[in-house]
């Protein structure tokens, strides 16, 4: 039994939507390294939220093409540990799987270079909340170690010296 045209078409028109999708989210995900270097919270924000909405708009992609799927498997009477989309590709002819073989291979890859992406931000947002807890550490407790200023901003007197307006030896 072979799958049909139409049913082939709609699976390689769902791959090409995720295609498109993670395309952009390559994109998106490199404006949000751009903005974590620079430290653009707003538009960090803002990006972030794009980058939600698409991902999901990819989820009801890949459910959809899913969804194919599974009918599919039950038409063709596939167990469990045969489903898939390599499995498939055997019911179809030779171009057809072709074409599906390369839009999944490309959507893999595009995945795998956005997971990639994805890891570096996340150390470049590490990284960026260390400094800032860093800097705010300084902020709170400068003065406390420092041995010539207190909080007051007066100077620090120290036992058995005496200060004198000016340094200067007679």
């Amino acid at each position: 039994m072979k799958i049909s045209k139409l049913r082939i078409q709609k699976i390689g028109s769902l791959l090409e939507q995720e295609l498109y999708i993670y395309d952009r989210l390559h994109k998106a995900a490199k404006s949000i390294q751009d903005l974590v270097v620079i430290n653009d919270i707003n538009m960090l924000n803002s990006m972030v939220e794009q980058e939600d909405a698409l991902f999901a708009r990819a989820e009801l992609l890949r459910q959809e093409r899913l969804q194919i799927m599974l009918e599919l498997k039950d038409e063709l009477n596939l167990s469990d540990s045969e489903f898939g989309l390599a499995r498939l590709m055997e019911f179809m002819d030779e171009q057809d799987a072709r074409e599906i073989h390369r839009l999944r291979d490309e959507l893999l890859a595009s995945i795998s270079r956005l997971d990639t992406i994805n890891r570096i931000n996340h150390e470049l947002v590490d990284y960026s909340l260390n400094l800032n807890a860093q800097f705010m550490n300084l902020l709170v407790n400068l003065g406390q170690n420092n041995p010539v200023y207190q909080k007051s901003g007066m100077l620090k007197q120290q036992a058995n010296v005496a200060r004198r307006l000016l340094d200067k030896k007679v």
